[in-house]
């Protein structure tokens, strides 16, 4: 694998993990939020949107949909929002 490659990489697993899910928001430790769990930290977050947010719509948030989230400003990023 080239420097480049192997830099790319690099730079995609530490944003991703950037973006993982925070103890404060998985309060239960299980690697995914709940409904509940993401309203403890954004009171504003209104069940449709975290139905937005949900795209495997299996009723939890991983840590792809949160970095998604993040991204697309669907929830503030806590890292640089607190």
């Amino acid at each position: 694998m080239s420097r480049v490659a192997l830099g790319a990489l690099l730079a995609t697993f530490v944003a991703f993990s950037a973006h993982a899910m925070s103890a404060q928001i998985d309060t239960d430790g299980d690697g995914k939020a709940s409904l509940v769990e993401l309203q403890t930290v954004f009171p504003e977050l209104t069940e449709d949107l975290f139905l937005e947010i949900d795209t495997n719509a299996d009723g939890l948030v991983n840590d792809e949909e949160m970095m998604i989230a993040v991204e697309t400003e669907m929830i503030p990023d806590i890292e640089t929002d607190t």
